[in-house]
């Protein structure tokens, strides 16, 4: 397996995993998330054997940190420690930077409430700790093909996990 940038040829096979991967409602439009890279505000790397795209996490750096935007493991290897390897190689590409991301809160009542808590048990496994809750409400917009964001929608409450010396 192989830790890359993502490559033009690749970004069907992204697209394809992104889709099937993530509802509607919890992923960003697809030309948005490749306007992000294209203007050097995110980096997309891929996990591949041969020319297979195995997995792919969204990167976005700032300063001394990097926030993990998106993480996903096509269906067909999953479960074989992909995602696990995509987390050990953005530790230590990143090992110099505070590595950030959000999961969604364990909540009883949440219709995922199993892939809820399979996640953030994936996160723990491979060195993050929670550090604090975080409340916020965004709206996204886009205008002019820019997104743009601001509140009033919907209330989201992810708990922030963070890389503990992966």
């Amino acid at each position: 397996m192989e830790f890359i940038c993502a490559e033009e040829k690749q970004w069907k096979e992204i697209k394809t995993i992104y889709m099937e991967a993530f509802p509607k409602r919890e992923r960003k439009p697809y030309f948005a998330l490749r306007h992000s890279v294209k203007t050097k505000k995110a980096v997309v790397m891929a996990a591949t054997e041969g020319e297979q795209v195995l997995g792919f996490i969204v990167l976005i750096p700032y300063k001394d940190m990097v926030m993990a935007d998106y993480l996903a493991v096509s269906s067909k290897v999953r479960s074989r420690g992909t995602g696990s390897y995509i987390m050990q190689n953005v530790c230590r590409q990143y090992k110099d930077k505070k590595i950030v991301l959000l999961i969604e809160r364990l909540d009883d009542k949440a219709e995922n409430k199993e892939q809820r808590i399979a996640r953030r048990k994936f996160y723990l496994k491979n060195g993050f700790t929670p550090c604090r809750y975080i409340k916020f409400i965004v709206t996204l917009h886009f205008l002019q093909g820019r997104p743009s964001f601001y509140g009033h929608q919907g209330l989201v409450w992810h708990s922030c996990i963070q890389n503990a010396g992966c």
